[in-house]
């Protein structure tokens, strides 16, 4: 009989101490591999199959230049959107209409959507789908944000047709106009299309990056319940969705044109939108080499998934009074269950505990002050993980401050930044358990940390019930906590134990993982210590599952080791390049009334596109509102007066302006006298409006005229759809006497108007979310009592 070597006993022992960590490792991977389908899905197969060529195809043309409404680009993409539906033999039109939109302020333009139909055999039920053509203000190409949710139904619907099938429901093919000025076309179409009232299911593809898994979330007036088993019936392979987004989603002002069908026309749907790389959404770097081809392949499988399954379903099925938690599993597909059983699982969950715990109790594993005293580090972990993610993001942004030149809050190395805080925490918690490991045991973790999980899941059940699904970990670990208090880590069976609890960590892993990183990608690295504090409620149940206290070292070592590679790397990933650019600002205004002109720029630092325009030294006085009114993310930080370029301003007309009891009517006709972009309207004073329209349509909500109040900045922006449009508005406000309106005209032609100027370096691009690169003036119209 062969003699075993003792040192390769001990290599052996070492290497089945690693198997945890590699086993984590690849739980990991699969968690977040499972999210979507990989690039080369949809690459191959004859006629009959979705094409990622073909829609790639599309892509690279309407993606091409940016094509915002109202550009000379937009119109060409229009008419190629137009031209490629008629080539699959369907019936297309351009749908123009006046369109009004307020939430913040009013919002108006005329919109020219795109639609069509595929006949289905009842006419009485339909369903659309639908994303927007037109591209984010003056700079981005639009190529995710929604060029990848067009190209998806164009290539969806030839699919679709290629199969000779004649569907069941009508099938509306809608791409609206104005999504990004304020979901105009989407307004438009709702209220003034008679093909909106046999819609009974919408499905909307979005973006807010170029990359990652597209993310499900609903829309309804209603209960989830009828929604989420449809989803779940169409057996897609890849479903990204959990009903927290839900949740929060309902909570929040999100937009996006769904919403205006789910609030004007109570017609429910999904919107499918992908987040990462969120530092491309709206810039110029939202192209088509940047797009992920896994997130347009992840659009594609939800479309034809969907359409194949709601093109024959019964639509009048789809409402419901309840609401499902649901979340995503690999493996697995959807899980679901009614919210009603929030609570009770949690109840369950505590009963299970009791015994459990007086069982370990009984047997002397734990003590009542041991699991006392883990309460201690539990909370210390749990303070320290919320202090490093909100003070370690801080001191990130006084070591670098460019960071905050990134308005989307995700800088361009964020990835790495977010691995090097949750490795960092990682350590942190197991460091804070060890220096408590003479008073603790394994069990008394399990149970500290069971309870703290229960308590968060009864918060959740009474608050947030969309997020029942995080009782789910709770039953895992109560599993692990029934071997280890019934069986032991000790004796014969000790490693059958050990394997046990692991694996029932890893679903743990899998399902919480995702769901961190997803949380800080969709809220910004401002909401670093959420993560922060999520990674440490994963680490404080997993790690008695997973480690024995010898070999809590080994890990700990190695994250922070992981944790200082990431940073180091994400020092390095911190600069700009030409892949990586660098936004800023620069506009020219004109004030009219006192016949001077300044350029300004919302940059917190200067750089070598911005600097000369402000040579001189600044001045101190803080940039006076009435000039131009800034908002949050526009903010005026640098100005300098500079020479008035004689730039034509609109000719004002005042038509009407009566007092009738306590209201007072007025009357404008604003008369462009050079091609504009935009139209804007601002007040300085307390203004209530009661009424107002524009070109004779009035903003109006299920009919009745929508009325706001302001005081200070703007209240009102056209968008204009042809560069000399005139623009009729009637307002009627709450009369204070003498009314003081400043109309402010934008056009987009800085670089016309300034040939002079040095075009930006190949490391800058315009910033988005903002009037940039434009000429604007602005005029005070005095109304009297």
């Amino acid at each position: 009989m062969a003699k075993i070597d003792p040192q390769q006993h001990i290599k052996l022992d070492s290497l089945l101490k690693l198997l945890p960590m590699v086993i984590v490792a690849l739980a990991i991977y699969w968690g977040f591999a499972s999210l979507s389908p990989s690039a080369v899905a949809y690459t191959d197969g004859g006629d009959k199959q979705f094409s990622q060529q073909n829609a790639l195809n599309h892509l690279k043309i309407i993606s091409e230049k940016p094509h915002f409404l109202g550009s000379q680009a937009h119109g060409n993409v229009r008419q190629y959107l137009v031209d490629e539906i008629k080539e699959m033999g369907i019936e297309v039109n351009i749908f123009e209409q006046m369109a009004t939109h307020s939430r913040y302020y009013y919002n108006a333009g005329k919109s020219k959507n795109i639609v069509a139909k595929i006949p289905g055999k009842s006419a009485d039920n339909a369903l659309v789908l639908m994303s927007h053509y037109d591209s984010g203000l003056h700079s981005s190409l639009g190529a995710s944000d929604a060029g990848s949710g067009v190209v998806t139904i164009l290539e969806g619907v030839r699919t679709f047709l290629a199969s000779g099938e004649t569907p069941q429901n009508d099938i509306i093919i809608l791409l609206t106009d104005g999504e990004e000025l304020g979901l105009l076309g989407a307004q438009a179409f709702v209220n003034f299309h008679p093909w909106a009232s046999n819609i009974k299911i919408a499905l909307n593809f979005e973006a807010r990056g170029s990359g990652g898994p597209s993310y499900m979330i609903l829309e309804t007036n209603g209960g989830n319940a009828r929604l989420v088993e449809a989803f779940s019936k169409a057996n897609l392979k890849h479903p990204a969705a959990n009903s927290l987004m839900y949740s929060i989603y309902k909570l929040l002002p999100n937009d996006t044109d769904l919403t205006i069908f789910r609030e004007d026309a109570d017609i429910q749907g999904y919107n499918f939108a992908f987040i990462d790389d969120h530092f491309d959404y709206h810039t110029q770097q939202d192209s088509f080499q940047r797009l992920d081809r896994e997130s347009l392949n992840h659009q594609a499988e939800y479309l034809v998934a969907l359409l194949d399954y709601f093109s024959n379903a019964d639509l009048n099925q789809l409402r419901s009074d309840t609401d499902l938690v649901y979340f995503n599993f690999p493996g697995i597909g959807m899980v679901n269950y009614p919210f009603s059983w929030v609570l009770g699982m949690t109840v369950i969950a505590f009963l299970l505990l009791l015994p459990v715990t007086y069982v370990a109790l009984k047997r002397k594993g734990v003590s009542v002050k041991a699991i006392y005293v883990s309460f201690v580090p539990l909370i210390l972990s749990l303070t320290t993980a919320a202090a490093i993610g909100y003070f370690g993001w801080q001191v990130l942004l006084w070591l670098f401050p460019q960071y905050a030149d990134i308005p989307q809050n995700f800088t361009y190395n964020g990835y790495w930044i977010i691995a090097s805080f949750i490795s960092f925490i990682v350590a942190t918690t197991l460091v804070i358990y060890q220096c408590f490991k003479k008073h603790c045991t394994s069990a008394s973790h399990y149970i500290s940390a069971i309870i703290l999980w229960l308590l968060m899941n009864l918060a959740i059940a009474i608050a947030l019930p969309g997020a029942g699904f995080l009782v789910m970990p709770v039953f895992f670990a109560l599993t692990g906590l029934y071997l280890l208090v019934f069986y032991g880590n000790d004796g014969p069976n000790k490693r059958i134990i050990s394997l046990l609890t692991m694996i029932l960590a890893l679903p743990i892993i899998m399902l919480l993982s995702p769901f961190i990183l997803a949380l800080i990608v969709g809220l910004g690295l401002n909401a670093m210590a959420i993560g922060t504090v999520f990674t440490c409620l994963l680490v404080v149940i997993v790690a008695p599952m997973l480690l024995k206290t010898s070999e809590v070292s080994h890990l700990r070592n190695l994250m922070l080791l992981l944790s200082a590679g990431f940073m180091v790397i994400s020092i390095f990933e911190s600069g700009y390049s030409p892949d990586r650019k660098k936004p800023n600002s620069i506009n020219y205004i004109v004030d009219n009334d006192n016949k001077s002109a300044y350029w300004t720029s919302s940059n917190r630092t200067l750089d070598d596109f911005t600097q000369p325009f402000f040579s001189k030294q600044p001045s101190l006085l803080p940039w006076r509102y009435a000039l131009y009114p800034h908002t949050s993310r526009s903010q005026v930080r640098h100005y300098q007066q500079t020479l008035v370029l004689p730039l034509a301003a609109a000719e004002i007309s005042i038509t009407k302006n009566i007092v009738d009891g306590i209201q007072r009517h007025i009357s404008l006709v604003i008369t462009p006298k050079r091609p504009l972009n935009l139209i804007q309207l601002a007040t300085f004073q307390h203004l209530e409006v009661k009424k107002l329209s524009v070109n004779g349509q009035v903003f109006t909500k299920h009919g009745v005229p929508i009325e706001n109040t302001y005081n200070n900045g703007f209240f009102f922006k056209y968008i204009m759809a042809s560069p000399l449009e005139e623009l009729n508005l009637d307002i009627s406000i709450v009369d204070n006497g003498e009314v003081s309106l400043k109309v402010f005209e934008t056009a987009f032609d800085l670089f016309e108007r300034f040939t002079d100027i040095k075009p930006r370096d190949e490391i800058f691009m315009p910033e988005p979310f903002m009037v940039n690169d434009a000429t604007i003036i602005g005029q005070t119209l005095v109304l009297p009592e």
